[in-house]
């Protein structure tokens, strides 16, 4: 039997999802965020290190902050003290590129607090210190930024990626759902 020839305008349908490239970052993402619960931080820092370096050759600069702050407390919480405060440092510093100085402030504030609550004093000054001298104007101003309308509660959690999900540092699409820092799924 003679085959077919397939219609030059026919397209092959490409299979509907995300591309295997993303979901295989997104199971990566997963597996960080299971290792940080679990305490197995030096597994965590790794992923997490090249997922951000991933997302910010990619310019996906929404996440890459995120994981960049993450693999930071990783590192920090394996023993990797240098490490992690360098890439503490870089997540900040894609912030202090885009001129978000409300999420720099917020963001870098929770660091200086992790930081201090590790044990970490020497580190502590330094990350208050360059805070100072990096925000443009005083920080008061950014305390009472966001605090102005009222959201609705948010998982703990994402449920798509399991990354933890604190509603001061997601954006919200809408009244009533927020986009996950990490993977970008919308959390309601």
């Amino acid at each position: 039997m003679p085959r077919r020839r397939r219609s030059p305008m026919r397209r092959r349908r490409r299979p509907m999802g995300p591309p295997p490239q993303h979901d295989r970052a997104h199971r990566a993402l997963q597996r960080a965020h299971r290792s940080m619960e679990n305490g197995d931080y030096a597994n965590a820092a790794t992923i997490f290190e090249r997922l951000a370096r991933g997302a910010h050759d990619r310019g996906m600069l929404r996440q890459a902050p995120r994981l960049y702050l993450q693999a930071g407390r990783a590192y920090t919480l394996a023993g990797n003290t240098e490490k992690g405060t360098d890439l503490l440092r870089q997540g900040l510093n894609i912030f202090v590129a885009a001129q978000h100085w409300g999420r720099l402030h917020q963001t870098g504030q929770r660091v200086v607090d992790e930081l201090e609550q590790w044990g970490h004093a020497d580190h502590t000054k330094e990350f208050e210190e360059w805070l100072k001298d990096t925000l443009p104007e005083k920080a008061e101003t950014y305390q009472d930024a966001g605090r102005s309308t009222r959201r609705p509660e948010l998982p703990l959690h994402c449920p798509s990626c399991g990354g933890p999900i604190r509603a001061d540092e997601v954006e919200w699409q809408d009244a009533s759902t927020a986009e996950c820092p990490y993977c970008g799924s919308g959390v309601r």
